[in-house]
């Protein structure tokens, strides 16, 4: 009998062609866009959820209460809390320095090309925190006054092919030293997890900062991780946690942790600025939501078209009814049908699936680890998943075709309950364009505030303007500046602390509030030398900018470098400053040249504010301080319109000069910044690719009903030129409805946009203002899109020969 089912249904999916086009295109469509972002939830939820003793890891997050409702939080504490962890509470197992970055080696002492690598630094006991599978040598036995590097089974297989490399020296290209530094590679292992926010080509192992926690509140600050014993109360351990740390810090103490799981810090991790590989959780929730919403048009589609077609299939199910066939059998046949297409589309889909998923990592810029076809129990629930779906979707039309009387089918008359349908298709309808309209305004406002981001005036020129990465200077930053000042080009230099996009500033200092006793203002520290305001294009509002002419403008000490507080309130007491204007309205700074309570500077100008950080970020008052012959740092370069290639090739040569065992990192500042809103790029090109494809379901229903109405209505149409009527008239007529239609989508969907972009909006401190255009714009694209696709059936209809819609009666 089934075998019979889906012969019958093979026929009719043929005979139907216009029809089984619309059916399968939407339902591949919508299948394939559902599994692929399927893929991608997927795989984010994946991340490091590999490892033996996931459920145990955790990373140990500090939050610093600046007040009343205010905490900043980052993903490291002090490098003594972990072992003063280990040693009071039984809980902990143990405990490891992690954090990745990039390493620049050679693997040879006098070869300068050199070999990126992504190193995960660890020290020694990470062990039994991570599973690492060694296959050759024996890196355990850590090789002392030595670089220990563990390489990655690729990694070797692609820079010593046929070779052992354990026991080779490779070296690093330093930044931060004036020579190389050897390492050893003590063992290669299996390739770390790429679905890991830890993943790595090497493995740098150390033995990590040893220093013990201090009770004045001071210290070192690293990123840690422990490991806790099985079935550990976290929350419970929390508290005792921030309860000791509060008793154990003798001064006043803002400081506060939290354990974040392992398994959510790919996720869940906003806060963490540096943290290179991480996703979105609300990105996440929101591409899931929209691929469901695609499989939900295609398959009204398909309950739309079904259902409007029931009239072709009225004396089909009329005669089966008269010969002995049941309800039953007649709801099986439709699910034959359904299934069928559902089949194929899923053919279709898998195949489009394969094609397009090197595509999407490219998009993705990452490799998909969990995929439906290296993952074939993946494979299996989403075959499942969709079979049901499937039954779901055609049991409706086959449960209503099979209720309709057999006298009345077989004299061609719909059912009243049929009639009644209408209103349930009419309402899919005004769902389905409620929906793109919807995707619609969200990719326009998504549009919107990135070019806002991406124009707005951030208080500095990044046009035209160079940036080198940190490196030590080895005592030759002026000698460098002063030669590179001289490259033809080249209008101002400044070695800086500070680059566009590597943090507010060099330090900050938590001052107190002067319209609040109770809470604190943590203030940022810009450092650089005297020609960093001419250099970035600060704008002078009141007093002087700093001068080399003024002996107290500029310092020379190592307490910069090296984030040392106490050393640095002993040096320069009487430092001179600038400062934004932010920092002036909130310090309450009404007179230059005195010094502000508890910053130890002296401000001699105030600066126009500038964005220190990216526009995710709300505005952070800055003091710009100066040294001199600074021993690391950065170097920012404004250059002559035009003359950048020019200029960097004679910045490489210079460098050759100065530096030839470092790695020169030059970039255009303009392109720096324009990688911090990468994610709402990508945001807004998934969000035009979505609504593409909603728009286009949505149309293709609608040309299916509408061929079908043309179909019903032909004879009307015929009479109705007979009796005078134009073209344009019956386009009108058979257009109407649908317009109308639509139109109620817009009125739906625009409150509904407007709520949820508008709650999007609200994560950035600085936003667009969604305008009534926005929604003009979506509801006349949404109109034109439905009159083209409806009025080409309609005048299509109009056109025919009225004898030959007649010639029957």
């Amino acid at each position: 009998m089934l075998n019979n089912y889906f012969k019958i249904a093979f026929r009719t999916l043929f005979k139907h062609k216009v029809y089984s086009l619309i059916h399968l295109t939407g339902l591949s469509i919508g299948l394939w866009a559902c599994v692929m972002v399927a893929t991608v939830v997927i795989d984010d939820l994946s991340y490091d959820t590999q490892w033996t003793r996931s459920n145990d890891l955790f990373r140990i997050n500090s939050n610093n209460k600046m007040g009343e409702g205010l905490t900043d939080r980052f993903p490291s504490t002090f490098a003594g809390l972990p072992p003063a962890l280990k040693k009071n509470y039984p809980e902990v197992e143990s405990y490891s320095q992690l954090f990745t970055g990039d390493l620049d080696l050679r693997l040879k002492e006098n070869d300068f090309d050199g070999v990126k690598a992504l190193a995960l630094h660890a020290d020694t006991t990470f062990w039994n925190m991570l599973d690492i599978n060694i296959l050759q040598g024996n890196p355990r036995q850590y090789v002392e006054e030595q670089g220990n590097l563990i390489i990655s089974k690729t990694f070797s297989e692609k820079y010593f092919p046929g070779q052992d490399p354990v026991g080779k020296i490779i070296y690093d290209m330093p930044k931060y030293a004036e020579k190389a530094k050897p390492f050893l590679i003590t063992g290669v292992m299996n390739d770390l997890p790429y679905n890991s926010h830890l993943r790595a080509d090497v493995i740098w192992l150390h033995k990590g900062r040893v220093e013990e926690l201090n009770a004045n509140g001071g210290g070192t600050f690293s990123q840690n991780y422990i490991l806790m014993k099985p079935g550990t109360d976290m929350a419970k351990f929390t508290n005792k946690v921030n309860k000791w740390y509060k008793n154990f810090v003798k001064r006043d103490n803002s400081y506060a942790y939290d354990f974040q799981p392992m398994k959510n810090i790919y996720l869940h991790s906003d806060f963490a600025d540096r943290q290179t590989t991480k996703g979105n959780a609300a990105n996440i929730f929101i591409f899931s939501g929209v691929a469901l919403l695609l499989l939900f048009i295609a398959c009204v589609n398909f309950i739309n078209l079904i259902t409007a077609r029931a009239f072709t299939r009225l004396k089909e199910t009329g005669i089966r009814k008269i010969l002995s066939g049941s309800k039953y059998q007649i709801i099986l046949q439709f699910l034959s049908e359904t299934l069928l297409i559902f089949a194929i589309a899923i053919i279709i889909a898998a195949l489009i699936y394969q094609l397009s998923l090197r595509s999407v990592e490219d998009f993705l810029d990452h490799r998909l680890v969990q995929t439906f076809t290296t993952n074939w129990s993946l494979a299996a629930y989403a075959i499942a998943i969709i079979f049901v779906t499937a039954i779901l979707t055609g049991l409706y039309p086959a449960w209503l075709i099979s209720a309709l009387k057999p006298a009345n089918t077989l004299k061609g008359v719909l059912s009243s309950s049929l009639y009644g349908q209408n209103w349930l298709r009419k309402s899919l309808v005004v769902v389905q364009f409620s929906i793109s309209l919807i995707v619609l305004l969200a990719m326009i406002v998504v549009r919107q505030q990135l070019g806002f981001m991406e124009k707005k005036d951030i208080g500095f020129n990044k046009s035209n303007l160079l940036s080198i990465d940190y490196i030590s200077w080895d005592g030759k930053s002026d000698a460098f500046k002063n030669e590179l000042s001289a490259i033809p080009g080249v209008t101002s230099a400044s070695v800086s602390q500070w680059i566009p996009t590597q943090g507010a500033g060099f330090m900050s200092k938590d001052i107190e509030d002067p319209s609040n006793s109770k809470n604190k203002v943590k203030v940022w520290y810009v450092s650089g030398d005297v020609n960093l305001a001419e250099t970035l294009g600060l704008k002078l509002v009141k007093g002087r900018l700093l001068n080399k002419k003024f002996t107290t403008d500029a310092i020379n000490t190592d307490s910069l470098q090296n984030a040392d507080w106490g050393k640095y309130e002993e040096t320069t007491k009487l430092q001179m400053s600038m400062i934004t204007e932010s920092a002036a309205k909130i310090l309450h700074i009404k007179n230059l040249n005195e010094q502000i309570k508890d910053a130890n500077t002296i401000p001699v100008g105030i600066v126009e504010n500038f964005n220190n950080e990216s526009l995710h970020e709300p505005l952070k008052p800055t003091v710009i301080i100066a040294q001199r012959s600074s021993q690391y740092g950065g170097m920012l370069i404004r250059i002559m319109p035009g003359t950048e290639k020019q200029v960097i090739t004679a910045i490489q040569k210079l460098w050759k000069k100065f530096y030839p065992v470092k790695l020169l990192d030059i970039n255009p500042v303009d392109e720096m910044l324009g990688k911090q809103y990468e994610a709402e790029a990508r945001l807004h090109q998934l969000f035009i690719f979505f609504s593409s494809l909603t728009m286009f379901l949505s149309a293709l229903g609608i040309f299916g009903l509408v061929v079908q109405a043309a179909e019903q209505r032909s004879k009307e149409v015929g009479i109705r030129k007979v009796l005078g009527a134009s073209v344009a008239g019956i386009v009108v007529l058979l257009s109407k409805d649908f317009v109308k239609l639509v139109s109620i989508a817009i009125i739906i969907s625009s409150p509904i946009a407007w709520y949820g972009m508008d709650k999007w909006l609200r994560k950035y401190p600085y936003r667009i203002e969604i305008n009534l255009w926005i929604f003009a714009i979506a509801g006349l694209t949404a109109l034109l899109i439905t009159f083209l696709t409806v009025s080409y059936q309609s005048f299509k209809t109009a056109m025919m020969n009225p004898v030959k819609s007649l010639k029957s009666e």
